[in-house]
């Protein structure tokens, strides 16, 4: 195996790998996070916060939540955010804040699936 070039990237590895990174893992958020902090906190965890807020209140106003449950789903991403970041650092990894985004997703189309008209 040789080094990762263009010649070899096909395009179905972008295809699937780009919307998998980007955004299930949450790389569309903590890729330019870390390169606006350098990774240091609490500049980039209020970042990551952010991020997480806008894909609650994005999936909660395309699925028409109320704003309570929304706010709900917002204190709960919010609440595993912190828990996360209180057992480990988030540093220089997108798949550290990855079950975090991909938690929030989840969580999301289920309080969608239940309460929502999406």
């Amino acid at each position: 195996m040789g080094r990762l070039s263009a010649k070899n990237l096909d395009l179905s590895t972008l295809v699937i790998g780009v919307p998998v990174v980007g955004i299930l893992m949450g790389g569309m958020y903590s890729l330019p996070a870390m390169r606006v902090t350098g990774s240091r906190d609490p500049a980039y965890t209020i970042l990551l916060g952010a991020g997480l807020s806008v894909t609650v209140i994005g999936i909660g106003m395309a699925a028409d939540l109320s704003l309570p449950l929304v706010s709900a789903a917002w204190f709960f991403t919010m609440l595993v955010l912190t828990t996360r970041r209180l057992f480990g650092k988030l540093d220089h990894n997108v798949e550290r804040f990855g079950m975090v985004h991909a938690l929030t997703l989840v969580g999301m189309l289920w309080v969608v699936r239940f309460f929502g008209s999406l």
